[in-house]
């Protein structure tokens, strides 16, 4: 793994690293001694807790020392920190930054993703989003990395390495900005819905301030930009959900509340924070098939557009799915039926 400093995290600092083993006395004497057997040359930093300096290449060492544990019995009974600095930790600090051995191995796994994050290789795909008469009104963005080989790497992927690293909040944030270059360097039309890691957002005028000044630099008309919500994450958190349909408002952008499945309570919710989309649940496309179930996906429809929201289906799959859709009064689709998301090129103006 190359450190560079393009994109900062704990992991990829250019100071040196100490790996901390620590435990009960006698299974970190046990590590120990098995260390100096290998090789190395722990020091001890408090009760239990040995310490190894390394440089920021810490990855590295840290198998050599994986090898060692896999060697030892007890080590089960151990946790590891992983600390930058010129000096040796505190015993305070390496317990305020003791965890699990197998999260600092989860951590190594991911690193992949800084290395890509450091040389930009975030990228955003687009999938069209069509109206009823299959014109295209907008599309959806997506985060993906573009290795150097050619090969493509899924959003999953990337919240996965996002989550082990806990840089979720700097990849949302920079992914948003990304969004919104592509969408007006590529001169797309329509609506752009643009996800957001919404666990992170207690303050949307904080955590949203990139996205806002992305849309001011472009000069994009804010209405065209659409927040996808997720109702799942607010089920238990209305007030928070408030907060960002007022900062949606007070900004001049567009509400989507996202992956909708249940018509309980939905039409006091509507009224309260009026967005301007409604987003199903994927799995609405099986429940109108279904004629013992498609009363449920009736109800949310007659609910949405009673508010003045339009109705979008997503993951439209096929011609099946689609013209359940279009009979039960549906305004926008997407899936990829209608096209798979894809990398945008730049405009020529």
């Amino acid at each position: 793994m190359s450190v560079q400093r393009a994109f900062s995290s704990p992991w990829t600092l250019s100071s040196p690293y100490w790996i901390v083993i620590a435990g009960a006395p006698g299974g970190a004497r046990g590590w120990q001694n098995a260390a100096q057997a290998a090789g190395l040359q722990p020091v001890m930093q408090g009760p239990g807790m040995f310490a190894i300096q390394t440089s920021p290449e810490w990855a590295g060492e840290w198998e050599r020392i994986l090898g060692v544990l896999n060697s030892i019995d007890r080590q089960e009974d151990l946790r590891a920190a992983i600390i930058a600095s010129d000096v040796a930790p505190t015993a305070q600090e390496i317990t305020l930054n003791l965890r699990p051995l197998h999260d600092v191995q989860e951590v190594v796994e991911h690193l992949w993703l800084l290395d890509h994050l450091s040389e930009d290789r975030l990228v955003c795909y687009m999938q069209r989003v069509v109206d009823r008469r299959g014109k295209q009104v907008g599309f959806e963005a997506f985060a993906r990395i573009a290795q150097t080989d050619g090969g493509i790497i899924g959003g999953a992927a990337i919240m996965r390495a996002s989550h082990a690293l806990k840089v979720e909040y700097q990849v949302d944030r920079r992914m948003h900005k990304q969004a919104i270059d592509t969408f007006a360097e590529c001169d797309l039309e329509g609506y752009l819905f643009v996800n957001f890691l919404t666990g992170f957002i207690h303050r949307p005028e904080v955590y949203l301030e990139g996205l806002s000044q992305a849309v001011s630099k472009h000069g994009i008309t804010p209405r065209c930009i659409a927040l996808d919500v997720p109702l799942s994450d607010y089920v238990r958190d209305l007030a928070k959900l408030r907060s960002i349909a007022d900062y949606c408002r007070a900004r001049g952008f567009s509400l989507a509340l996202d992956d909708v499945k249940s018509a309980e309570g939905l039409g006091a919710l509507l009224s309260e924070i009026r967005p301007a989309f409604v987003k199903l649940d994927a799995r609405m496309g099986e429940m109108l098939l279904d004629s013992k179930r498609q009363s449920a996906a009736h109800e949310i429809i007659r609910l949405a557009h009673g508010s003045g929201a339009s109705v979008l289906a997503e993951g439209v799959e096929n011609e099946a799915q689609y013209q359940a859709y279009m009979a039960a009064g549906v305004d926008m689709y997407q899936g990829y039926y209608f096209g798979a998301p894809e990398q945008m090129p730049p405009s020529v103006k």
